[in-house]
């Protein structure tokens, strides 16, 4: 039989290598086990002798018998490899030698995988469990759980569910089960306010802070009932749209609401003072909304008279401004360039008499002050058939050093608007003014007569034969030349 095991043992070297009852023993350990092994299965299990039953051992039988072996030193229990059924220990024939030689091998702690460092006989193995911190033993509660005995004081005093403890804020006595219950309801456990105020009140008492005594509770305003963050509330009252407050003037209202107040004083104050409505004409004055409903109706001929005298200081200042940017354009080349736009509709007009007058311009920047006349439906002899054009003498701001009467020579021009100045023909004109004539004298005002120029400058006819109408628009120059003059 034994030469039977070195042959099993030789063939099956790796597998006892890798087999859980090889670890941490010698071959010579899983030898007398195999023997063992092998007396144990031939007593119990078969009738052949022991070296015909070894010669006839196949692989899973050994490794049956080795694995058998194996469970009773770690569990004390023997199994039949045939039926898994456990067997009487006592009633196995015993096999004294081979006993001797497993029971004094050197093994490990069944716990070294743990941290146990223990290693002696496998005889002492049970007695060094008696004792191993690291064995697990049942719980002193008993509440049916193994904890290994180096754990079993943090078992007891922490995680055990029959162990007693007390709640450190009711100190009422729990069982373990009964406080992880309890943790989390305990009405006098101190707890953060919800709102986040940082406080840590009981949470029996949480109810009540939040609602009348937490500074980050929703408060309503007692005036507008817009929700605020109670510690904010005190900054928003005083800015409160609706805030009583009341009238300045000291009226018959009471309390007025702040975002009122503006539309009370303005429409509705009877004690307010208010100045007359004429006070930019001059009118000076002032009284309750009633009194001035009435020196409306009383003082009619003083406004009136108040907003004549404004409206004629108007008219003076805007005569200044006038003449004010009129020097700032002033024409001083005694030459005029006139644009008639929108010539359709200045004609209809004119047939009604009216005159179209030029800006005025100079003969020189200390010179004769001119303005051209145009009468587009013709005026006098050239009445609805020409057009008649004029030039006026007006009063200047340097007549009084200038030589009269007017003797300059006069020249009209009507530009003929074709593509080329070759094909042009223009219409000119020109006089040279009377000395005996009165309108060439100088002036004292504004004057009313027409000026001197000419009734028939050109006909109707002859303006639509050519461009001299282009886009309706025509344009005309007046030339003043002060070098050709008459012998005063």
């Amino acid at each position: 039989m034994v030469t039977r095991c070195e042959d099993y043992l030789q063939s099956h070297q790796v597998f006892l290598e890798h087999h859980p009852s090889h670890q941490g023993r010698s071959n010579t350990w899983v030898r007398k086990a195999f023997e063992f092994a092998v007396h144990w299965r031939f007593l119990m299990c078969t009738k052949d002798s022991p070296v015909t039953f070894a010669k006839r051992l196949d692989h899973n039988t050994a490794l049956s018998a080795v694995s058998s072996v194996w469970t009773f030193v770690c569990e004390g229990v023997f199994t039949c490899p045939e039926d898994n059924l456990p067997l009487d220990y006592a009633k196995i024939y015993p096999d004294p030698d081979a006993e001797v030689a497993i029971m004094g091998s050197v093994v490990y702690c069944i716990h070294y995988k743990e941290g146990c460092k223990w290693s002696d006989e496998l005889r002492k193995l049970q007695g060094h469990l008696n004792m191993c911190k690291f064995d697990a033993i049942p719980c002193t509660n008993h509440c049916g759980a193994m904890i290994p005995r180096l754990v079993m004081e943090d078992h007891l005093l922490y995680t055990c569910p029959k162990r007693r403890t007390r709640c450190e804020y009711c100190a009422r006595d729990f069982t373990g089960e009964t406080l992880e219950a309890h943790v989390g309801s305990c009405q006098l456990e101190p707890i953060y306010c919800e709102n986040k105020c940082g406080s840590k009140i009981p949470r029996r008492q949480h109810n009540n802070h939040r609602q009348h005594e937490c500074s980050k509770r929703l408060v309503p305003c007692r005036y507008c009932q817009k929700e605020f963050v109670y510690d904010t509330v005190q900054i928003h009252t005083p800015k409160c749209p609706r805030l009583p407050v009341s009238c300045p003037n000291r009226c018959d209202v009471l309390k007025i609401a702040k975002e009122d107040l503006e539309v009370h004083l303005s429409d509705h104050c009877t004690a307010l003072t208010l100045p007359c409505t004429f006070k930019d004409m001059g009118c000076k004055f002032k009284g309750t909304r009633s009194a001035l409903d009435q020196h409306l109706e009383d003082a009619t001929k003083p406004h009136l008279l108040l907003v004549c005298g404004v409206v004629s200081r108007q008219q003076h200042h805007i005569n200044a401004l006038r003449t004010a940017i009129q020097g700032l354009t002033l024409n001083t080349s005694g030459t005029l360039l006139w644009r008639i736009g929108d010539y359709s509709r200045r004609l209809a007009e004119a047939r009604e008499g009216y005159e179209l007058c030029s800006t005025p311009f100079y003969t020189s920047q200390y010179g004769y002050k001119l303005m051209a006349t145009l009468f587009l439906n013709g005026n006098g002899a050239g009445e609805g058939t020409h057009l008649s054009i004029y030039i006026k003498i007006l009063p200047g701001e340097y007549d009084a050093l200038l030589q009269w009467p007017f003797s300059h020579t006069v020249t009209f021009i009507l530009y003929d608007q074709s593509n080329t100045a070759e094909q042009a023909c223009n219409v000119v004109e020109s006089f040279v003014p009377d000395p005996t004539w009165k309108n060439f004298q100088r002036p004292s005002k504004e004057p009313d007569a027409l000026g001197f120029g000419f009734p028939r400058f050109v006909s109707h006819e002859v303006l639509k034969k050519r461009s001299y109408m282009k886009d309706d628009v025509m344009y005309i120059k007046v030339k003043v030349d002060g070098n050709k003059t008459i012998a005063v």
